[in-house]
């Protein structure tokens, strides 16, 4: 879990920077940047922010999911062959389209 004990001032964090990000890569911790007094930026290494950002996906594609499966049970679905026809229809009449444009400038 990350600890947001760690503080610094801006103005401290341009005086000791390689020193802040060799800590944070080594420990995993956040820190957080202030300007007088007031929180105004999180740093956090690159792999624990690749991290937060997998659990950030992880958990819409999970609601993504539940809703999905709330919409089917309430009837809402629709079978999924019937919904690659349709799009496999719909790809072949722009595949069609494409193709007498192309006819037609090659002519023309």
């Amino acid at each position: 879990m990350l600890a947001t004990q760690q503080t610094q001032s801006l103005s401290e964090f341009r005086k000791k920077a390689a020193e802040t990000i060799e800590r944070l890569n080594r420990t995993g911790d956040a820190e957080i940047l202030t300007v007088n007094g007031e929180a105004h930026a999180v740093l956090l290494s690159p792999a624990v922010y690749d991290d937060l950002a997998r659990e950030a996906e992880l958990s819409r594609d999970v609601a993504a999911i539940r809703q999905s499966m709330k919409e089917i049970e309430e009837g809402n679905g629709r079978p999924a062959r019937e919904v690659f026809d349709e799009l496999r229809a719909e790809l072949l009449a722009m595949k069609a389209a494409q193709q007498k444009a192309a006819k037609r400038k090659a002519a023309g």
